[in-house]
């Protein structure tokens, strides 16, 4: 009896056992299966979207904003009249200057930009394509207002009254720029005119040439001395110009080799102003070179404000430019 009582505890404390390890595993499964349900919730929930804040915005313009820029702004010119009316492919459109494909390229092709050009009847000369201020010296007015078939914008349209209007109305304003800021007038360097040859007598000697041809060089005596007058202006910087005679260098250099002045003679002009005109001068000796040498030379100008003198012709300047700035000794 007694070891079947023992038998019976046993067996019943057996199962007890199992039946804990049973509910704790099935406690287990359940809390892992719970935490791996949460788990994968948390994985799936969709986070919140942040906020755009050019979803307001309305493109379907094509601008960037609402504002509407003055007419008579360098902006609303650009905008209404450059861009629309004057970039047009194979034109101002990057092709050549004026530049009118953005604000920017449109302002700084246009104002106090050089230019040497007349119109179609050869009776205005204009220094500037905008002169700040002044309508009269623009020569974008006078591309728009000339009477000649030399108008623009060139596709046989003219502009109405009102843009030219606006646009005289920034000129005379002193062409502000995108942010209001007025031009400062830059100090142009100064124009080589030309130069003209006289024996000691003053009697032109540069008129005659070999072959005849106006650009082939002028005939100088050896062993003789002649003067070189040269003719440089400030034209370009109108009222504002140095005069020529303030001038803080003018020189003519002269080489024997036409695209190599490296080791030129130097020789400084001297102010000259005779009646009826006033000029730098130069004496040339032809002494220095033997008979049959041609001798090219450049001139050499300063105005006191540049980093670098002007000079002409130049190593890029044509080559009969080169060829006239020229004698020959015989």
């Amino acid at each position: 009896m007694r070891s079947c009582t023992g038998i019976l505890l046993a067996t019943q404390m057996a199962d007890r056992k199992f039946s804990l390890r049973n509910t704790l595993h099935r406690k287990l499964i359940y809390g892992c299966s719970l935490l791996w349900l949460l788990v994968s919730m948390s994985a799936c929930k969709k986070e919140e979207t942040p906020v755009n804040p050019y979803d307001a915005v309305d493109y379907s313009s094509g601008n960037e904003n609402d504002t509407v820029p003055d007419p008579a702004s360098i902006t609303g010119l650009h905008k209404n009249i450059f861009f629309p009316k004057c970039a047009n492919p194979g034109c101002h459109d990057g092709t050549f200057e004026p530049d009118f494909r953005t604000v920017q390229s449109t302002y700084s092709t246009l104002v106090f930009m050089g230019v040497n050009k007349t119109t179609l009847d050869s009776i205005s000369f204009f220094n500037y394509r905008v002169l700040p201020g002044d309508v009269n010296n623009s020569f974008l007015m006078e591309r728009l207002l000339t009477t000649t078939s030399d108008y623009m914008p060139s596709n046989g349209v003219r502009l109405p009254n009102t843009d030219i209007d606006n646009i005289r109305e920034w000129l005379l304003d002193s062409c502000p720029d995108i942010n209001g800021n007025l031009p400062q007038k830059p100090n142009l360097p100064p124009n080589i005119v030309g130069f003209i040859a006289t024996d000691q007598q003053f009697v032109r000697i540069d008129t005659v040439r070999v072959g005849g041809i106006p650009f082939n060089s002028f005939i100088v005596p050896a062993n003789s001395i002649f003067y070189l007058p040269i003719v440089a202006l400030d034209t370009a910087d109108g009222v504002a110009g140095t005069d020529p005679a303030n001038f803080t260098l003018s020189q003519v250099r002269l080489s024997t080799n036409k695209d190599d002045f490296s080791s030129a003679l130097t020789m400084n002009a001297t102010w000259f102003s005779p009646i009826p005109f006033a000029v730098w001068q130069c004496t040339v000796n032809t002494s220095v070179w033997t008979a049959g040498t041609t001798v090219y030379f450049r001139i050499y100008v300063n105005d006191g404000f540049q980093s670098s003198p002007a000079e002409f012709p130049k190593s890029s300047s044509l080559d009969y430019f080169k060829t006239y700035y020229s004698f020959i000794i015989q």
